[in-house]
């Protein structure tokens, strides 16, 4: 006997679960290292940083 999850795996079995599309980059300009750890990243054009709260 078939059970749902059998029929949902063979119902499914010629679908894609994902395709990425990546476009090339331009490496440019980077941080310095000391830099780049406290910002979480190598490369400006990737930092963005969150806006501050103010307290209330």
């Amino acid at each position: 006997m078939s059970t749902f999850n059998d029929i949902n795996r063979e119902y499914h079995m010629d679908l894609k679960l994902a395709e990425a599309y990546v476009p090339m980059q331009m490496y440019g300009e980077i941080f310095d290292l000391r830099t780049a750890l406290c910002y979480g990243t190598l490369f400006p054009e990737l930092y963005r940083p969150y806006p501050r709260r103010t307290s209330s």
